[in-house]
């Protein structure tokens, strides 16, 4: 893997950080803090990937996000055997397979099944449901506000994105740049540029009415 591809990895690893001091919502099924929840999942992998995706499907990203960050071991092995893909194609599609996982289908082998069809949709080269098209943001920002630059200073103002995440959108929504363009000006990979963008419009997407409110 090059330096440049693991920013993504070193990202998220950073931001994972933070978050596994957080203690869990007062209603998850486990307590405890995010990170011995983490923990814990080696021993009991399905049950508890289990309550987490099907707290994701009720609209919990920080239980995606607990999902993500178990499977990125997995991730960087994949990754590190594909000489066509980037590491950060496989982390995108991965977020993208936890959000839509069939749970009452299959609930068993969750960790194997995700893996697996990051790696099948990789490969397949199939276009993540999230599109990147700059597009995109404009048609949140028409429903959310004036403008594509008030929508990514309002979220960053609420906490929805980081500053990080904010200038990648401005680059490339705003600026119209395009994702190597926008790597150079902001002195990361074109990969961060894009999974940091995936996930911000994933973020902001359903919180359209409190943008517009803000």
């Amino acid at each position: 893997m090059s330096v440049a591809a693991g920013n993504c990895i070193d990202e998220l690893n950073r931001e994972w950080g933070v978050l596994r001091h957080r203690q869990v919502p007062a209603d998850w099924p486990e307590g405890g803090t995010l990170g011995e929840v983490f923990g814990r999942i080696a021993d009991d992998p399905d049950r508890l990937l289990g309550q987490l995706l099907a707290r994701q499907a009720a609209g919990d990203r920080l239980a995606a996000r607990v999902v993500l960050q178990a499977m990125l071991g997995k991730l960087v092995l994949l990754a590190a055997r594909d000489p066509q893909h980037s590491i950060a194609e496989y982390v995108t599609e991965c977020w993208l397979q936890i959000c839509r996982y069939p749970l009452a289908r299959r609930p068993q082998r969750i960790a194997a099944n995700l893996a697996l069809d990051t790696r099948r949709t990789v490969w397949a080269g199939e276009q993540p449901t999230v599109s990147l098209d700059p597009q995109v943001l404009n048609d949140l920002a028409h429903s959310a506000g004036p403008d594509a630059i008030t929508v990514i200073r309002n979220a960053t103002r609420l906490g929805l994105i980081d500053r990080s995440a904010a200038a990648c959108l401005v680059a490339v929504y705003c600026l119209g740049l395009r994702s190597h363009e926008a790597a150079q000006r902001l002195s990361i990979s074109a990969d961060l540029v894009r999974w940091r963008n995936a996930r911000s419009i994933r973020r902001l997407a359903p919180h359209a009415a409190v943008l517009a409110a803000a």
